[in-house]
């Protein structure tokens, strides 16, 4: 990367990635979970012809347009039925012939869609298969919008590639939410982040011989944190100090304060509900991301992670109640019963800083400078 760092007299950057101008090679497919059995099975509607193929790739069925206000398909362990259909047992994969388009839920997808019964679990689940490239045109947008810039966009491009390959690779499959990378179909294609994801084709980040799975978060709030602090797996010598990030601050969720009141914190501290006496957190020193937190609560006391903390005080809540990051920028407090916490940025703050992807950018940065500075210790290199 170093070609492209000297192209931005004003963004030097001192990070050692390096990129590679050599042709970049085809990517695989992936799957993405769209629907997991949680809740009633959503309705799989098709505009144009399909066939239907089992796991060995031999036609099982056929059929013409399947409305989008037919019964969903029924996915049971010896037998699949679409459309009044029987397709045998799954994995059932469909199809589409010409320029058909499945949607799930009303929802378009590029490529086929796979009835399936998760083995592990015994439940049911619907998948969407696709080019790896063609999902990302769904994830791109999703995850960052384009008002952030094409250079910021084709580093969210190479981040979430990177991404997708390495977490298929230990999953066999990703989720189309935030438990992996938020992907909306053909619905949420632009033609910016198209754009981003054409003029990166196949790039991908590695290290050690391996892709590297490309944490990324919204704000950092003016220094990232290390993968390991926050991601036991991960590894491979990438992002294992923390990166200073000057091109946050415009982001909302720079700086931020929030009030938890007693039941909240001492459910998620495991303490009964107590008047709240007193919290602390270890190493004192801030601003900065504390390791563990002490919560004192009716005579009661209770150490946990911060990130654990975290993670039990947000979850399922909007993110005006939520605690944004680990990065606190002043000691907890008790304040009229309740805990006060003062912090900086959004996420777990491990890898690219999305607002200072762009803010970088806005500065003159290319994507291989910004992808130098949040990785430091990776390569940009074709995949595989």
């Amino acid at each position: 990367m170093a070609a492209g760092l000297a192209a931005c007299a004003a963004c030097v950057d001192t990070s050692d990635a390096r990129g590679r101008a050599t042709t970049p090679k085809a990517a695989p497919s992936v799957d993405v979970q769209l629907w997991g059995g949680a809740q009633d099975v959503p309705p799989v509607a098709c505009d144009g012809s399909w066939v239907a193929l089992d796991g060995a790739g031999r036609q099982v069925g056929q059929g013409s347009v399947i409305p989008p206000d037919v019964l969903a398909p029924e996915i049971g362990a010896k037998q699949v039925i679409v459309f009044a259909h029987d397709l045998g047992p799954p994995p059932v994969v469909l199809s589409p012939r010409a320029r058909a388009v499945f949607s799930v839920a009303g929802k378009p997808y590029r490529g086929e869609i796979v009835l399936d019964v998760d083995a592990r679990r015994g439940t049911a689940r619907i998948l969407n298969r696709l080019p790896l490239e063609d999902y990302l045109l769904g994830v791109v947008p999703g995850e960052m919008p384009d008002r952030f810039g094409l250079e910021a966009l084709k580093a969210q491009a190479v981040a979430a590639r990177s991404y997708a390959l390495s977490e298929s690779e230990d999953r066999g499959y990703v989720y189309d939410d935030t438990r992996s990378q938020v992907y909306g179909g053909r619905a949420e294609e632009t033609v910016l982040g198209t754009r981003a994801v054409r003029e990166t084709s196949g790039q991908v980040l590695v290290s050690r011989n391996r892709v590297v799975k490309a944490y990324y978060h919204s704000t950092c709030g003016g220094r990232t944190a290390t993968a390991g602090s926050v991601f036991p797996d991960a590894a491979y010598g990438v992002m294992d100090r923390p990166v200073p990030c000057p091109d946050c601050r415009q982001s909302p969720f720079y700086a931020w304060r929030r009030s938890f009141d007693a039941a909240r914190v001492c459910a998620a501290s495991e303490l009964p509900v107590g008047h709240l006496d007193h919290a602390s957190v270890e190493p004192p020193t801030l601003p900065g991301r504390p390791e563990s937190i002490t919560i004192s609560a009716g005579g009661h006391d209770a150490t946990l992670s911060l990130t654990s903390f975290r993670d039990h005080l947000s979850a399922g809540r909007p993110f005006a109640e939520q605690m944004p990051s680990t990065q606190l920028s002043a000691p907890p407090r008790i304040e009229e019963g309740a805990l006060v916490l003062e912090g900086r940025g959004w996420g777990h703050g491990v890898g690219m800083c999305q607002y200072g992807a762009s803010g970088f950018a806005a500065r003159g940065a290319n994507y291989e400078a910004i992808l130098s500075r949040y990785y430091p210790g990776a390569e940009l290199a074709p995949f595989p």
